[in-house]
């Protein structure tokens, strides 16, 4: 993924931070590295989905980092320049990151010449890692599909008995409104 720092007309050097985010579950594997093609010093936060720091790095033009999650949510990493001279200079720097997480982190080829693995053993590891990856995949949408499903079933409910309880309020005003007019009429002698 390549993009341009921008410049949002902030004072501090933070409030021109460009972000990016991927939800992830629990105890996945990350891994990615940035570079600015340019060379321009940049500097990197990581977040975690409580807001708390993971990791940063400061005024290079490269680096890299992984780390495993801790926590299930949107984990980001945030990027921005350390000095502003000229706000219109932001657009001319591009960030270049490569995020992987999962199954794709693993470099098969390099495990295959490292241990003189054959190429059939290698796809079959390669095979494995993805179909355990899709399992815990499939495991972790049916928790997040119950969680929703609960919730909606919950929403529906109260919703349910909010319209009753509307429709017994609309219903005894309605009675009221009958009774008072009834009441004022025959005091004004109309019925």
């Amino acid at each position: 993924m390549e993009f341009d720092l921008v410049d949002r007309g902030a004072s501090s050097p933070e409030g021109n931070m460009k972000c990016v985010q991927e939800e992830l579950k629990r105890k996945t594997l990350v891994m990615f590295s940035y570079e600015t093609p340019d060379r321009t010093h940049i500097n990197i936060r990581l977040y975690d989905p409580d807001g708390g720091s993971i990791w940063n790095n400061s005024d290079t033009h490269r680096g890299s980092y992984a780390f495993t999650t801790k926590t299930e949510g949107d984990h980001k990493a945030c990027f921005y320049k350390t000095t502003v001279d000229d706000p219109a200079d932001l657009k001319h720097h591009k960030v270049r990151l490569d995020w992987k997480t999962g199954v794709a982190v693993m470099d098969y080829e390099k495990i295959a010449q490292g241990k003189h693995v054959n190429k059939v053993a290698d796809s079959l590891r390669r095979l494995e890692a993805d179909l355990r990856d899709t399992h815990e995949t499939m495991l972790w949408l049916r928790r997040k599909e119950a969680e929703l499903r609960d919730l909606n079933e919950a929403t529906n409910s109260r919703v349910t008995w909010l319209s009753i309880m509307t429709l017994v309020v609309c219903v005894g005003l309605c009675v009221w409104q009958v009774m008072f007019l009834n009441q004022f009429f025959q005091r004004k002698k109309l019925l």
